[in-house]
């Protein structure tokens, strides 16, 4: 009886494992309300945040502090400034005086809140979470989910966990295992020191029309997003996106780039954050051996909007996947979704939060011929540190003039970066060169960091 009518309540406020998405100064203000219940006259509502370990104020001023107790029984306080970190705990108390006991009155608690950065996933299967296989890659205090059911709680795989779901619209039914997002949050909060939050709201199978609300259709899956986000405090620091695979066809590739902006442009104003980052995956492979050339060919046209689209839109970085191992025809498997997550923290890391890593990869910079036959093509790229590995003659790379393909002879290193393709004979027009061409192709080329080239298909006069 004590618990219910003694004491403080907390109606609202955050809930447990909540991340706080922190200001631009590095902080985040609580509002918490409810009621209150004592019988001595003389009494006060108190709040404060301490660290779950210690339990030591997190700071001088977000000591117990006074709330407004209201004579209906109701009480409010807003506890400003609680600096980025964590996990913090919320406890609060009846002051009292006056009575045979004057002990302070429990009140509720809020557990393992954190201030930091919350990341939304978005995009389809490979976002969402299928790869198969032994990974370590367990939970970690301090890395926390806003699930499906609207609550918070400690990350696990998989992510997109639909048991008791208010979400169902990214319900697919296929069984779902790692993804790359634990990994990716796990390594920034131990650069940053501060804990991160991750929204999951990507669909298998789902194409980029839904995602967009300036595309014809109901925008079903932009509209979740946006929920989601809303309900988990309204703010976010960035998106992690992985989705493509359902638009690499004939009738949407080529047109991937501008609807992605499109995309973009509509989660920036929605979220009312001209410059939101957004980072993204370029495809993997497809290894159904399933002969086409028309998906050979959208694959690799959508792989180069893709990287036009990091180019040329603001924020927005692209990922390279073409080495990473699959568990199935075009699923990343579980301990390639944990290399994929730190390549997403890398970039976030380096672009998002400015810190001195490694965060480029191979990516080419120019190309042209270097003989009056128009034989000898020399592929320029930049951001290759410690140069190309292995040191064999380097594959993936195709060459297409305005008949069909044309039989590469030999490939080899030239100076620095370059690559040097040999045509099997002298070429008229322009051309257009492939840095990985079609649903599966052979890349083994990397830098000494062991991270492959952006898939590439670039003209040459």
């Amino acid at each position: 009886m004590i618990q219910k009518k003694m004491g403080v309540l907390i109606d609202n406020g955050p809930s447990d494992w909540q991340v706080l998405q922190q200001n631009d100064r590095g902080f985040a203000a609580v509002d918490l309300s409810g009621r209150w219940h004592a019988q001595e006259q003389k009494r006060r509502v108190e709040a404060r945040v301490v660290y779950e370990s210690p339990s030591a104020p997190a700071t001088k001023s977000l000591d117990w502090t006074p709330a407004e107790a209201r004579d209906d029984n109701t009480w409010s306080i807003t506890l400003p400034n609680i600096p980025a970190g964590g996990p913090y705990r919320i406890e609060t108390r009846v002051w009292r005086r006056g009575g045979p006991d004057e002990r302070p009155l429990r009140g509720d608690y809020v557990h393992h809140l954190g201030v930091g950065d919350l990341w939304c996933i978005a995009g389809q299967s490979n976002a969402s979470g299928t790869g198969l296989g032994i990974a370590e890659d367990g939970p970690e205090l301090g890395v926390h989910l806003f699930a499906n059911d609207e609550t918070w709680k400690l990350a696990c795989h998989p992510l997109e966990d639909a048991t008791n779901t208010l979400h169902p619209i990214t319900i697919t039914g296929i069984f779902h295992g790692h993804s790359p997002w634990l990994a990716f949050a796990k390594m920034l909060k131990r650069h940053l020191a501060i804990p991160i939050g991750l929204i999951p709201t990507a669909l298998g199978g789902s194409a980029l029309r839904p995602w967009n609300p300036k595309d014809k259709g109901k925008p079903v899956l932009y509209e979740n997003m946006m929920d989601m986000i809303r309900k988990a405090g309204g703010r976010i620091k960035g998106i992690v996106w992985y989705q493509g695979e359902s638009d690499a066809n004939s009738e949407n590739a080529a047109s991937y780039k501008d609807r992605f902006a499109q995309f973009v442009s509509s989660v920036r104003e929605g979220l009312n954050t001209p410059d939101l980052p957004i980072l993204t995956a370029q495809l993997s492979r497809c290894t159904n051996p399933v002969p086409s050339k028309e998906l050979d060919q959208a694959w690799t046209v959508l792989r180069e909007q893709q990287r036009q689209a990091a180019k040329q839109i603001s924020n927005v970085h692209v990922i390279p996947t073409l080495d990473l191992p699959l568990s199935d025809d075009i699923h990343i498997s579980a301990p390639g979704c944990v290399t994929l997550g730190q390549r997403f923290a890398d970039v976030a890391l380096g672009k998002v939060y400015g810190h001195p890593v490694s965060d480029t990869f191979p990516e080419i910079a120019s190309a042209h011929f270097r003989d009056g036959e128009r034989r000898e093509l020399v592929l320029t790229f930049d951001h290759v540190p410690g140069g190309w590995h292995p040191r064999k003659p380097p594959e993936g790379f195709t060459v297409e003039g305005p008949d069909g393909f044309i039989p590469i002879e030999w490939t080899d290193f030239g100076e620095g970066s370059q690559i040097i393709l040999r045509l099997a004979g002298p070429t008229e027009g322009p051309v257009t060169v492939h840095g990985a061409y079609g649903r599966n192709p052979k890349v083994r080329l990397c830098d000494a960091n062991q991270r492959p080239f952006v898939a590439f298909s670039t003209q040459v006069a």
